[in-house]
């Protein structure tokens, strides 16, 4: 097993095998920013500069120097006491301070999940600490990390069982694929593993499992979660337990919500509202039935119902409207990359047509049964219930390439709930609220190589968009900056900058006017190389062609 992709430093990328994941950004309980920011913890990383590369604390201060003899590759994981370097093909987990060995390894280690690493002996894989404890001895024939180390998950003997992400056993090795599917707390903790033919629902909060008659988990809303029949046809509803309380059988559930939840019986039947018990509560005689909120839900008239097909009102909980049939279209109020939609309970982004083709959209709050963002935007989406993202009908549009192919989409900015501009959309095409509500992260394109910025929720820029991915690392009070190298399966994640919480800067890598690169750290000063010169790939140019001459 060779997991081992420079010749001067190990990267580690989250493994998935046997796991299927599938991304989105959903929304989460926003909180207020914190007016006092922790300051940075202490950490070491490898860092590459110019094809050089060091260990590094978090002042840039070097504790093994560019271009040294004495250890061939560095683990970037991140550290704190200890440094994981290799000599002479074999990795040694050494003491920072005295920079003395603490245990010696195998040939091949890579990262599982924070603070622990899988190691190799005799042909078999294991997991350790940073300190250097086994947490689970070398008898895996593989470990990989679930979800950025959320969970590890190990093969055995040709099966699939997982681990806490502090290596404590959770099942044993018995299921032929386990299906992971975004964030395992919007799931409740749940997985889903077949046994042949058979599918099993796993808690990883407690390691239980039993057998069930669905084969896919929804997101969790209200303390339920909409799953999909083993044929994947039908529709049904669990409870945070995963047991069914509606069984799979309808074609379409929808979002549940207040005790209620939609559902079509058949396929292009009228749409109708059910308890979590499966009780009938409205019957079937909408076109299209969204989420309820406290007061009410939009609901789609159906054909003959007020004469007129093609609106949206709001019912209460008998099903009578409160509000007459009034928006041309009605849909979630999360607003993501390329149109993509999240649900935001209480919330919906409420549409008027203008003409064939053309809407103005707005937020309507069901709560309070207003309005809350009129329909005068090309497109707006909830950020918190004072911060929305939107374009205007003045929107420049900004072309992004995905899959090789170039479009042009508007871009989009940041404003308050009384149409304040805090960000003016001008540069980025997607911002997106941070899991904990303190940041917003603005993407100028779609494709790998595209920027992020980090901004506060005021719309103020504290991170410049220079790299791929920041990464808010919340127990070292830190953000990283990374990018990625190379393609496909040998693309490498490489640290690139560091920042406290405010977005002042730790350390950088920056490019110098001949192209070089130079490492700096947040005062400004330049740690290596201090001559970027002979690193100048203009220099070098010239040099390989006097050399031809």
């Amino acid at each position: 097993m060779n997991r081992h992709l420079s010749p001067r430093l190990l990267f580690v990328a989250s493994l998935t095998v046997l796991l299927s994941a599938c991304y989105s950004d959903g929304q989460s309980a926003v909180q207020t920013q914190q007016s006092k920011v922790p300051a940075p913890q202490p950490f070491n990383s490898a860092i590459c500069v110019n094809d050089n590369c060091a260990m590094i604390d978090q002042t840039a201060a070097l504790l093994v120097p560019f271009e040294s003899d004495l250890f061939d590759a560095y683990a970037s994981f991140l550290m704190n006491d200890t440094m994981l370097l290799q000599m002479d093909n074999t990795w040694q987990l050494v003491d920072v301070k005295t920079m003395t060995s603490i245990k010696i390894l195998g040939e091949n280690i890579y990262d599982l999940a924070p603070g622990y690493f899988a190691f190799t002996q005799d042909g078999k894989v294991g997991a350790m600490d940073y300190h250097g404890n086994e947490v689970q001895p070398a008898r895996f024939d593989d470990m990989f990390s679930v979800r950025d180390g959320q969970f590890i998950g190990y093969d055995l003997n040709g099966k699939v069982g997982m681990l806490d992400a502090h290596g404590k056993h959770l099942t044993d090795a018995v299921y032929d694929t386990l299906t992971v599917r975004q964030d395992f707390s919007k799931r409740g903790g749940l997985v889903i593993g077949t046994r042949g033919k058979q599918y099993w629902i796993i808690n990883l909060k407690d390691g239980s499992q039993k057998k069930v008659a669905y084969s896919e988990i929804g997101e969790m809303q209200d303390g339920h979660m909409v799953v999909t029949s083993p044929d994947f046809t039908n529709k049904g509803l669990i409870d945070a337990s995963g047991t069914l309380t509606i069984p799979a059988k309808y074609n379409r559930l929808g979002i549940p919500s207040e005790g209620l939840v939609s559902f079509h019986e058949k396929y292009g039947s009228s749409c109708g509202y059910m308890d979590y018990t499966g009780k009938v509560v409205i019957e079937p005689r909408f076109a299209d039935c969204m989420p309820f909120s406290k007061k009410g839900a939009f609901a789609k008239a159906s054909k003959g119902v007020n004469g007129d097909s093609s609106k949206y009102g709001v019912i209460d909980r008998s099903g009578a409207w409160i509000m007459q049939p009034t928006y041309d279209y009605v849909h979630e109020a999360g607003l993501d990359m390329l149109g993509m939609i999240n649900h935001v309970p209480g919330y919906a982004s409420v549409f008027k047509e203008e003409s064939t083709f053309s809407y103005t959209a707005g937020i309507y709050d069901l709560n309070k049964g207003r309005e809350l963002v009129p329909t005068t935007y090309k497109q707006v989406g909830m950020l918190t219930p004072d911060r929305f993202v939107f374009s205007g009908a003045d929107t420049p549009m900004i072309t992004v390439t995905m899959l090789g192919q170039s479009d042009s989409i508007p871009a989009v900015g940041v404003m308050d709930a009384a149409g304040k501009v805090l960000a003016r959309p001008e540069h980025f095409i997607n911002i997106k609220l941070d899991e904990k509500g303190h940041y917003l992260h603005a993407s100028e394109g779609l494709d790998r190589k595209s920027h992020v910025a980090l901004l506060n929720l005021d719309g103020k820029q504290l991170i410049a968009p220079e790299w791929q991915e920041l990464v808010i690392d919340r127990d070292r009070n830190v953000v990283f900056g990374y990018d990625s190298v190379g393609e496909g399966d040998r693309a490498v994640r490489m640290l690139r900058a560091a920042y406290d919480l405010q977005g002042r800067p730790l350390f950088a890598i920056k490019h110098t006017s001949c192209g070089a690169e130079q490492l700096v750290a947040g005062n400004g000063k330049v740690i290596w190389p201090v001559d970027p010169t002979p690193y100048c790939p203009v220099a070098e140019t010239q040099e390989q062609a006097s050399k031809a001459d």
